[in-house]
């Protein structure tokens, strides 16, 4: 089965959802330890996420490490948020719809998209 984690959210009173996104590395690991095609679709200001977890230094990055190539960035957000320049080459950049994610691409054959 193809799912897709979809991230839109990154703060909440000023401070970065770690809560929130511990559980999407969570479970996208569960679902790639058990076969399952899985992506992490950051989009909106969830794409700060791409340049946070993509750092050595965070707390997160025994998480990461495993799931790194299963994550994909939006351009058009991640130019408008600064940091385009910061993730180029270290997660997937995808820009197939005016400059953002096509979900439709994540939903043909069967796919599943869930939103965070």
């Amino acid at each position: 089965m193809k799912i897709s984690l979809l991230v839109f959210s990154y703060e909440k009173d000023g401070a970065p959802m770690n809560t929130l996104m511990f559980h999407v590395l969570l479970f996208a690991k569960e679902l790639k330890e058990k076969g399952e095609d899985v992506k992490i679709l950051f989009e909106g200001e969830g794409v700060q996420w791409a340049k946070e977890l993509t750092n050595p230094e965070h707390p997160f990055n025994k998480h990461v490490e495993y799931l790194k190539d299963n994550f994909v960035a939006c351009e058009a957000c991640s130019s408008m948020h600064g940091i385009l320049d910061d993730i180029i080459g270290k997660v997937a950049i995808e820009n197939d719809l005016h400059g953002h994610i096509s979900l439709k691409k994540y939903l043909d054959d069967g796919g599943k998209v869930v939103e965070f």
